[in-house]
């Protein structure tokens, strides 16, 4: 495939969400489609929030002009010789994964506007993913690290990726709680995934990861502080699905285990963030879809940071996990472990640092507490 096609798609999808942006701010704005301030929000000003429409036309515009371009495209052709040759023949029906990021689009526009209870929304989201799997994107084997030997999940394959992607999808919800963080990252997180994709033959997932990577940085230009205009879920669930869908597209390649874990790794820090939310809500007796004010982000902003240098340093943060991640991939031996048990360092020391289980801690202390001033009252 020519370098141009590469160009073309990241042009396109840059210039197609740059043209569209000031219009979806004129719609949001006469819809009211509007965040306001109040008590966990960091804006100061009513700010439009359906900038995923903007993002889904740029990267419907720049596969649609990729296509165009490459009218026989075939990817069990380009990737001939290469391990995508192995996806390509297990089949990827690209309608039908087009037809869940629609879906997942869709939802997220509704809730956009109506505000729509949770378990519509997720309702809404294991729809689109099921979908996806239906069209071929599965995690269905893994080879098995200590014999070498395929290991085949069966109907299992159906359910586990439907909460891959599921869960994709709503780590970059809920990371999306300052300006500019949730594209900048997603930016990131795509740029590790079309390089990881290159060096395997994944020519599908390149395409889609460069169309990603050039509606964001167009995106951040209305998005970065001050916003003049959110993602809302329309973009957050769009671009978290959309992510979820490059990195499968490469495990559907090759049956490694590690194909699965590192786009995971690429986007640790959501990932993180996500899981210490759910533990938290968990210990605290909550719904792991309730709000709170203590995501990574919050935590910045306690110190005494200000939006920008917040944001900076978990793209810093997101970039070394990438690296990591790829480097990762083309070493092994020593080299590996060292990276590994590096990464597990990096995040025991942002949970701790940052007190993202603080709360949980509190609350188990508190309550040993209770118990032993019970056990010391004064009978009768």
């Amino acid at each position: 495939m020519a370098w141009y096609s590469y160009v073309l798609v990241c042009a396109v999808a840059a210039l197609g969400t740059a043209v569209a942006a000031p219009l979806v701010i004129r719609i949001a704005s006469k819809f009211d489609v509007i965040d306001y301030p109040d008590g966990r929000r960091v804006n100061t000003s009513p700010t439009p929030r359906l900038g995923g429409v903007a993002l889904f036309f740029g990267i419907a515009l720049a596969l649609a002009a990729f296509l165009l371009l490459e009218g026989d495209f075939d990817p069990a052709a380009a990737t001939a010789g290469t391990a995508g040759a192995v996806g390509a023949a297990k089949g990827i029906n690209y309608l039908g994964a087009t037809l869940a990021v629609v879906v997942i689009f869709a939802v997220g526009v509704i809730d956009d506007f109506k505000d729509i209870k949770a378990r519509y929304k997720l309702l809404g989201q294991i729809v689109a993913a099921g979908i996806a799997a239906a069209s071929g994107v599965l995690f269905d084997s893994f080879t098995n690290p200590f014999t070498n030997s395929i290991v085949e999940l069966g109907a299992w394959a159906y359910p586990i990726t439907v909460f891959y992607l599921v869960a994709f999808a709503n780590i970059i919800n809920l990371i999306d709680g300052l300006d500019g963080l949730a594209a900048g990252i997603v930016a990131i997180s795509a740029v590790a995934l079309f390089l990881l994709s290159i060096g395997k033959g994944g020519f599908d997932a390149a395409i889609l990861a460069l169309a990603i990577i050039g509606a964001c940085m167009a995106f951040l230009f209305y998005n970065s502080h001050p916003a003049k205009l959110f993602m809302g879920d329309s973009g957050s669930l769009l671009l978290g699905f959309a992510l979820g869908l490059v990195s499968l597209f490469g495990v559907v390649r090759t049956p490694a285990l590690i194909t699965l874990l590192i786009p995971v790794v690429i986007a640790g820090i959501p990932v993180l963030d996500t899981l210490a939310a759910i533990i938290r809500r968990l210990r605290a007796g909550k719904s792991v879809i309730s709000a709170d004010a203590e995501h990574m982000h919050h935590r910045f902003i306690d110190f005494g940071l200000d939006q920008r240098t917040t944001v900076l340093i978990m793209y810093a943060l997101s970039a070394l996990l990438s690296i990591a991640a790829l480097a990762f991939v083309q070493y092994e031996g020593v080299v590996r472990w060292v990276i590994f048990f590096a990464l597990i360092a990096l995040i025991i020391l942002l949970v701790w640092r940052l007190g993202l289980m603080k709360s949980v801690l509190k609350h188990h202390y508190n309550k040993r507490n209770e118990e032993q001033n019970e056990q010391n009252e004064p009978k009768g």
